[in-house]
């Protein structure tokens, strides 16, 4: 816990910049060592990834009884599936315990894996409205289907990759596809409890073309991209402190045509291919202390500023109760049986209730 003590036991003056931020002046960013160090990887895996809301999937990823996909997240394996009575359910691999799920109104899978009965957050204290935003009235989430997943592995943290994906300096000159799509002079963020929000107004042609598009990312490291012909889900699942994987899953409007559909998937797979190097190139940097940790600025940087103050607010929170009680407190270890039945049911994965 080395890593820790030091950190933590020189932190109050972060801790009391970050209380009177004032916004709109630049605030500190992450220090490099949170990108890197094997301590706070597993502290995050406590603090963030065993106890809140994960977006993970979607019901047409399930869409018959039996369905099942396999997951993973920080070293957590998990399986989502649904029953013959058309329940959607989540289990740990290794030993089939249960999992909370939340789906959202527009068909979205959550789980979180704290093992508590009743998880100590509840999704709506993240999350409630998100799905709700007025721009989803464009889509009818019922006319998609699921069509394909694809990743990339990388060597660099997943924070790596959420601060990229958050703001747009680099868009211009790394992404040559974006104003295909979207007005860049109009890209804004909004952020609100849980998530942000990227908006760029498109031109009548871009929509015409099926270009209107929802973008939000869900804090801690998940985002979708919907439009008229296809959607996305992206996941960044770490795996070590300095490796981490960029999970898709593709979905299509059943009534798009093929030519509709691979213009604007083949485009968003390019642009996240060059969003990779970019992150790579950027772990180099921290893991050869060429950076220590800069300045963000509160507005043009509004996206990975929120994302990086909610980081620093729940791991140290987090922190904090593991010295009051003297051990680590980790949510999502599982003790003992719920009073659920786990039981095979014709090979596929299935829960009863008793």
């Amino acid at each position: 816990m080395s890593f820790l003590r030091n950190f933590f036991g020189t932190s109050a003056t972060a801790e009391k910049d970050l209380a009177k931020n004032d916004r709109k002046k630049p605030v500190r960013a992450l220090p490099a060592s949170w990108y890197t160090s094997q301590e706070m990887f597993e502290l995050e895996r406590r603090s963030i990834f065993s106890r809140k809301w994960l977006l993970t999937t979607h019901k047409h990823r399930v869409a018959n009884p039996g369905d099942f996909v396999e997951y993973d997240i920080a070293g957590y394996d998990f399986i989502i599936s649904k029953d013959h009575q058309g329940s959607i359910d989540a289990f740990h691999k290794s030993d089939t315990f249960p999992i909370h799920v939340h789906v959202d109104r527009n068909g979205f899978i959550w789980v979180n894996l704290d093992a508590s009965e009743t998880p100590e957050v509840a999704w709506k204290d993240d999350f409630d409205g998100v799905d709700e935003q007025p721009r989803f009235d464009y889509y009818n989430f019922e006319d998609y289907v699921f069509d394909h997943t694809w990743d990339q592995d990388g060597e660099f943290n997943w924070k790596i990759l959420a601060d990229n994906y958050n703001e747009c300096y680099h868009c211009l000159v790394a992404h040559p596809d974006i104003p295909t799509i979207a007005d860049l002079n109009s890209y804004y963020v909004k952020t609100k409890a849980g998530h942000i929000q990227h908006y760029g107004a498109a031109r009548p042609e871009q929509i015409e073309k099926g270009f209107r598009i929802a973008v939000t990312y869900f804090w801690p490291n998940a985002s979708f991209n919907i439009s008229p012909h296809f959607f996305f889900i992206q996941r960044f699942t770490p795996v070590s402190p300095t490796k981490s994987v960029m999970r898709y899953e593709v979905y299509r409007n059943k009534s798009s045509s093929d030519e509709d559909f691979n213009l604007i998937s083949d485009m968003y797979k390019r642009i996240m291919s060059e969003d990779k190097y970019l992150c790579v190139n950027t772990q180099k940097n921290l893991n050869a202390g060429v950076f220590v940790n800069g300045e963000l600025h509160p507005e043009k940087e509004m996206g990975p500023l929120y994302f990086q103050s909610t980081v620093r607010e729940v791991v140290m929170e987090h922190h904090k109760k593991e010295q009051a009680a003297g051990h680590e407190i980790s949510p999502a270890h599982q003790t003992s049986p719920s009073n659920d039945t786990v039981r095979q049911d014709n090979g596929q994965l299935q829960r009863r209730e008793e």
